[in-house]
C-alpha cells in the first residue's frame, strides 16, 4: 500500500467493462492568490523588508488588518501565509497558516520525501524586553491543527522558539505534535522570565516541520501540513492564567450576494435583476469575554470601492431596515441575518462589461476596549465582481480535484452551468494546481458538452492540444480559448477529456459547494460528484478576453490513419510514433472499446454506426479518426 499523506478523500469505483480502477481524487494543494500577489508585491518593494526601530511592548496581532503577507511592521519574513480561508472556527477574522508552501505560493522545492523538514517560519521583529523578572511577561497565542487543510501528521510538529541576543542563537521553548486534527482553536501561554531573554532586540518565532509523501504519482504533489495561528499577545502584568481576551470580533466575512453564482457576467446580471441577489446580509461574531454585551450591526455600500467613491451609496444600520440592537452572550457566536436593502446599481455601470461594488461591514459595541487595535476585527470587507464569466467558486482553492488512477487516461470531466440569457462562449478559465516539477502539466481535450436531461450530452465543440499553464492573471487563473465561439442558449458543461491516467490537479473551493453540477465520465457513463466543493472553471462569455496572455496550446502534429474505411469487422490503426493504446468511442461519447497496441483491432461486436478512433500517449498527441462501421 503507496502512502498519499495528502489525500484527502479518495472515491474509489470498479469499471466492470474493462476491468479498469479509478479514482475520484481531493488533495490539498498550492495558492493560487498568493503567487498572483506576490508578484506584484515583490515586483513593486522588493523582496527585502525596510527593517524599523525596534518594537515596544505590547505586541499584538490578530492578522485581521492584513493581506496575505504578515504585517511587515510587526513580523520581518513572508513565508506564513495570511487568510481567511484555512482554519474551522477562528477567534477573529483573519488567520495566519505555516504549510509547505513558500512566499511565492509554490511547494518547496528542497522538501525531501518520506521525510520531517522545517518548511515555513513567523519571525517577529527585534522587540524591546528589557525588563525585570517581575514584570511578568507572557506571550499568549491559539493555535490549530489542520483545520480546513491537510493535517499534519505525527512526526510533523510546530515549535516556538525564543532569540537570545547576548548568544545570538534560538532556542526551542514549545513544541506540539501533528496526528489528531482539530476543530477548535487551543490557547497557549508561555512565560518570558529567564534573564537571557529580557534584552533590547528579542525576538520569537513559529516554524513547521512538514513531511511530503512519496514520488507514486506526481500530479498529486502539492501542499501539506498545514498549522493555522491566531490571537497573538506578548505582554507585560499578565499571568498563566490571562485567557480571556476582551473584546468582540467578526470571524466570517459577508457575501457573497449573488444566489446561484459567485460571480456572473455583469450583462447577465442586469438581464436577471434583483432576483439573482440574495435579500439578506449575514453578520457572523463571537463574544470572547466572559459578559454580556449589546451589539449594533451596520453595513455600508460603496458603488466602485472605498478609495474612488469616499462616500459609500447607502449607510445601513440596524434600525434603518427595522432591526434593534441585541446581546450577546459571554462566549458565544452569532450569525445574524438582517435584509439586504440595496440592488446593485446600474446606473453607476451603463456602458461597462463589468462592474464592482464593496459591502463594509461592521460592529458597534459597547465593550470597554482594554486595547484600541481590537478594533480591527469589527470591520470586513466584501467585494462582489461582476466580469465577464460565470464561477461557483470564491477564487481560493483549499483542495485540488481530478480523476486518477490506472485506466482513467481518456477520462472526462464536465461541470454544469446554466446562463441567465443567451450569449456567445469564447473559452474558459481554469486554475490548476501547481505541483513539484509540474507533475500535473499533461495534454487534455478543453470540450463542451450540450445538456441531456441532466448529464453531458453531445459534445458541441472540443479543443486538441491543451495543457495546465501557471501564469500570475486573475488570481491564478489562466484562459483557455475555444477554437470556435459558441453560442449558448440553455444548460450545457466545461471541462475536458483526459490523454493520461495522470491527475490534471484542478483547484477545489471547499467553502462553496457545487459538487452537484460536476460530472465524470470513465467508462461510458456519467457519475455525478459526491465530493463536497466548487471547481475554479469559469467559462467566459459577451467578449473575448482581452490583454491576457492564452495558455500554451500544442497543435495536433501526429497523425493517425484508419482503414478500411467503412469498415465491417477489423480495422487497422496507424500512427507516426509510438502509443499506448487506442480507445473507441461512439457518437455520443462514449467508450465502448479499448486496445493497448495500434495495429488490427477486432470490432465484430460493434453495431453498425459512426465511431471515434483515438490513438493515446503520454508523451504526444494524435488526431482522432472518424470511421463508419457498416455490414
Amino acid at each position: 500500500m503507496f502512502c498519499m499523506k495528502r489525500l484527502v478523500s479518495i472515491l474509489l469505483f470498479a469499471v466492470s467493462a474493462f476491468g479498469l480502477f479509478a479514482q475520484e481524487v481531493v488533495i490539498d494543494c498550492g495558492n493560487p492568490a498568493l503567487r498572483d500577489y506576490s508578484a506584484r508585491y515583490f515586483g513593486k518593494c522588493g523582496e527585502k523588508v525596510a527593517t524599523s526601530d525596534t518594537l515596544e511592548l505590547p505586541f499584538f496581532d490578530d492578522f485581521s488588518a492584513s493581506y496575505m503577507y504578515p504585517d511587515s511592521t510587526k513580523w520581518s519574513d513572508k513565508y506564513a501565509f495570511v487568510n481567511n480561508s484555512c482554519a474551522k472556527n477562528p477567534i477573529s477574522i483573519g488567520v495566519v497558516t505555516l504549510d509547505a508552501l513558500d512566499e511565492h505560493g509554490n511547494v518547496y522545492s528542497t522538501l525531501p520525501y518520506g521525510m520531517s523538514e522545517v518548511s515555513d517560519y513567523l519571525t517577529s521583529k527585534p522587540i524591546n524586553l528589557q525588563r525585570n523578572p517581575s514584570d511578568s511577561i507572557y506571550l499568549s497565542f491559539f493555535y490549530q491543527c489542520g483545520g480546513n487543510g491537510n493535517m499534519p501528521e505525527y512526526r510533523d510538529s510546530l515549535v516556538l522558539q525564543f532569540y537570545s541576543v547576548d548568544d545570538d542563537e534560538w532556542s526551542s521553548v514549545w513544541r506540539v505534535s501533528g496526528g489528531t486534527a482539530m476543530d477548535e482553536f487551543e490557547q497557549v501561554l508561555v512565560a518570558v522570565k529567564d534573564s537571557v531573554w529580557l534584552k533590547k532586540g528579542f525576538r520569537f518565532r513559529f516554524l513547521n516541520y512538514v513531511s511530503i509523501s512519496s514520488n507514486y504519482e506526481p500530479s498529486w504533489q502539492s501542499n501539506v501540513d498545514q498549522w493555522n495561528l491566531d490571537f497573538i499577545i506578548l505582554d507585560a502584568g499578565r499571568s498563566a492564567n490571562d485567557t480571556i481576551i476582551e473584546d468582540v470580533a467578526m470571524t466570517k466575512n459577508v457575501g457573497p450576494f449573488l444566489k446561484d453564482y459567485t460571480y456572473v457576467p455583469w450583462r447577465h446580471f442586469i438581464s436577471k435583476g434583483r432576483e439573482a441577489v440574495y435579500d439578506s446580509i449575514t453578520f457572523t461574531y463571537a463574544n470572547l469575554q466572559n459578559a454580556v454585551h449589546n451589539i449594533n450591526r451596520q453595513y455600508d455600500v460603496f458603488d466602485k470601492d472605498e478609495q474612488s467613491s469616499l462616500i459609500p451609496a447607502r449607510t445601513y444600520i440596524d434600525n434603518y431596515c427595522g432591526d434593534d440592537s441585541e446581546n450577546i452572550n459571554a462566549n458565544e457566536e452569532i450569525s445574524y441575518t438582517k435584509k439586504f436593502c440595496y440592488l446593485f446599481n446600474e446606473e453607476t455601470y451603463q456602458n461597462d462589461d463589468s462592474a464592482k461594488f464593496l459591502v463594509r461591514a461592521n460592529l458597534k459595541t459597547d465593550v470597554a476596549q482594554a486595547r484600541d487595535y481590537y478594533r480591527w476585527n469589527d470591520t470586513v470587507r466584501f467585494y462582489q465582481d461582476f466580469k465577464n464569466y460565470y464561477a461557483y467558486d470564491d477564487g481560493t482553492a483549499e483542495k485540488g480535484y481530478g480523476i486518477s488512477g490506472q485506466g482513467t487516461a481518456n477520462a472526462s470531466l464536465a461541470y454544469k452551468f446554466e446562463p441567465y440569457m443567451t450569449d456567445t462562449l469564447f473559452g474558459v478559465y481554469i486554475y490548476f494546481n501547481r505541483t513539484q516539477n509540474d507533475g500535473n502539466v499533461k495534454y487534455f481535450y478543453l470540450t463542451v458538452w450540450q445538456d441531456d436531461n441532466g448529464v453531458p450530452g453531445d459534445t458541441i465543440v472540443s479543443r486538441l492540444g491543451v495543457r495546465p499553464a501557471f501564469l500570475n492573471e486573475i488570481n491564478g487563473y489562466v484562459y483557455y480559448p475555444l477554437d470556435t465561439a459558441v453560442v449558448i442558449n440553455g444548460p450545457f458543461y466545461v471541462g475536458w477529456i483526459k490523454t493520461t491516467n495522470d491527475m490534471l490537479n484542478c483547484g477545489l473551493d471547499t467553502e462553496n459547494d457545487a459538487h452537484d453540477k460536476i460530472f465524470y465520465n470513465v467508462s461510458g457513463t456519467w457519475q455525478n460528484s459526491i465530493i463536497s466543493g466548487a471547481l475554479m472553471i469559469r467559462p467566459v462569455f459577451g467578449y473575448e478576453v482581452r490583454n491576457y496572455a492564452s495558455a500554451p496550446v500544442t497543435r495536433i502534429s501526429q497523425q493517425c490513419s484508419v482503414f478500411p474505411n467503412p469498415a465491417s469487422d477489423e480495422i487497422t490503426v496507424e500512427t507516426e510514433s509510438d502509443i499506448d493504446g487506442v480507445m473507441i468511442y461512439d457518437s455520443l461519447g462514449r467508450l465502448v472499446m479499448q486496445s493497448d497496441a495500434a495495429g488490427s483491432i477486432n470490432v465484430s461486436s460493434l453495431p453498425d454506426g459512426t465511431y471515434f478512433v483515438k490513438p493515446y500517449s503520454d508523451k504526444k498527441l494524435f488526431e482522432t479518426a472518424k470511421i463508419l462501421i457498416m455490414r
